[in-house]
């Protein structure tokens, strides 16, 4: 059992009441142990034999349910919670026997639908002890039931097989309901490893298309580098070409500038020769003048051959130069095009972000419209339905006052009728003064108007005209409201007044 262990295989942290268990008469076989944790069912089992040790976690509420067919069925109520820390690990254990008695048809076994004991952390005990209240609660019931098991079990007899084999068929229904449960479980399991497998098939292809893509790259750049290479070494043949044709052409020039030089020499020494007999000064002078023009020759010669020295190795600087460079260029280019496919990838991360943001804004400020919106719908038709309730009770106080104006008036003219023409000046008089009186005397102890203020006010159903009258002792607020369906109706500070008096008072 998963759940249920004994005392060598203990956990710490935990709680293993000993719990002795006993069927009245009658051996386990069929009887089954529930544990609940918090009102969720956490194990069940059919114990094998009397002793057992359930495993409890802290700070929880557990209900142990001990039954078989044809038992009565008992719970236990155990409370893990309010244990300090520091004492957790400490031996808390504490036992208690539970024994379940033959039913018996006739007796009331209502007790037994709530625990018959209930433990908890007891500060004062630092240790578990068994609510002394709650037995108490239930101890008459309790003595109660002994007295009906006890003649019960005297004269009447055990439950007939209808019973017992209800009884029986509710477990196995409990069981094959367990059972099912178990299938759909695996079945909601067999889904889920379904789905991840699905979800694993799904990465390996993005994992193969990263690696296949990346190898396209590693392909791309290996024949970059080998272009790179290839252009490299053409460059270097190229330059070699060009420093052998140098070397050629300043071979030729050198081989020029000697023949030249023996052409001269040989044109020299035959001027000399024809010169030497008869011109011996002049063939002094000559030869000083062509040792001087040697002298000059081999000056430029050799200046000639330091500049193109000079220039053959700027060349060779220069082609260095331009090769690193295009190096340099090319892992320029390639650091570039890394770096703008990075920022591309982080753009296009950003906008995705972004857009999501804005999507769930979108939504939220959707669902917060069509909340305010529904809120102001109610609230119209609840505004609405008030001022339509209203409007019944003004209408309704209008109604009575003018039936009780017409019917005094109705009354005042059958007496004046009745009395004559002598009376009719005191009718007349009456008439003035109930005319009078219509006016409030609180009107009156006003004293004059000092300001007068008018205001519209549109709404939904109804206009009002507000009239703001300030005396010298009291201000008034009359107000005329007029509905869209017709009715029109008057007041003075919330209480009904007759058109006649609204006219009346709001004239200065």
């Amino acid at each position: 059992m998963a759940f249920l262990l004994f005392a060598s295989q203990l956990v710490a942290q935990s709680l293993s009441p000993i719990i002795k268990f006993q069927v009245d008469g009658s051996g386990f076989d069929g009887s089954k142990v529930t544990i609940t944790e918090d009102g969720a069912v956490k194990e069940v089992f059919e114990p094998g034999k009397s002793r057992m040790t359930p495993q409890l976690s802290f700070g929880k509420k557990y209900v142990i349910t001990f039954e078989k067919p044809g038992y009565i069925t008992k719970r236990v109520e155990i409370s893990t919670k309010n244990v300090p820390d520091d004492i957790k690990g400490e031996d808390l254990d504490f036992d208690f026997a539970v024994e379940l008695f033959e039913q018996y048809e006739g007796v009331n076994t209502v007790i037994f639908n709530q625990p018959v004991a209930k433990w908890y952390y007891d500060p004062k005990e630092d240790g578990f002890a068994y609510d002394t209240d709650y037995t108490k609660s239930i101890r008459s019931a309790l003595a109660n039931f002994e007295k009906e098991y006890e003649t019960a079990k005297e004269t009447k007899p055990k439950p007939n097989d209808t019973a017992l084999k209800a009884q029986e068929a509710r477990l196995a229904a409990e069981a094959m309901t367990k059972l099912e449960e178990e299938i759909r479980l695996a079945a909601e399991s067999k889904a889920k490893l379904e789905e991840e497998k699905r979800l694993a098939a799904e990465a390996k292809a993005v994992e193969e298309a990263r690696i296949a893509e990346q190898e396209k790259q590693r392909a791309e750049a290996e024949k970059n580098k080998q272009a790179a290479e290839q252009a490299k070494q053409a460059e270097a043949e190229e330059l070699k070409q060009e420093m052998a044709q140098a070397k050629a052409e300043e071979e030729k020039r050198q081989a020029n500038l000697k023949a030249e030089e023996d052409a001269r020499a040989a044109l020299k020494v035959k001027e000399e020769e024809e010169k030497r007999l008869s011109y011996a000064k002049a063939e002094e002078e000559s030869k000083k003048a062509a040792n001087l023009k040697a002298e000059q020759e081999a000056k430029e010669a050799s200046k000639a051959k330091l500049d193109e020295e000079e220039r053959a190795q700027k060349k060779a600087e220069l082609e260095e130069e331009m090769r690193l460079a295009k190096l340099k260029s090319a892992e320029e280019d390639k650091r570039r095009a890394q770096i703008e496919k990075e920022e591309i990838e982080k753009r296009q991360r950003d906008a995705d972000a972004r857009k999501a943001k804005e999507e769930k804004l979108a939504a939220e400020n959707a669902a917060a419209e069509e909340k305010r919106r529904q809120a102001n719908a109610i609230k119209e038709e609840e505004e609405t339905r008030k001022k339509a309730a209203e409007d019944a009770a003004f209408e309704a106080v209008r109604k009575q006052k003018a039936k009780e104006a017409f019917e005094a008036e109705q009354r005042a003219n059958a007496q004046a009728k009745s009395v004559g023409e002598a009376q009719s000046r005191e009718r007349t008089e009456a008439m003035a003064k109930m005319q009078e009186e219509r006016k409030s005397l609180s009107i009156k102890d006003a004293g004059n108007v000092i300001s007068k203020t008018e205001e519209t006010i549109e709404e939904v159903n109804r206009t009002i005209k507000q009239i703001t009258m300030q005396r010298e002792h009291m201000t008034y607020i009359y107000k005329k409201i007029v509905y869209n369906w017709g009715g029109v109706y008057f007041f003075r500070d919330e209480d009904s007044i007759t058109e006649a008096v609204f006219k009346l008072e709001t004239t200065e």
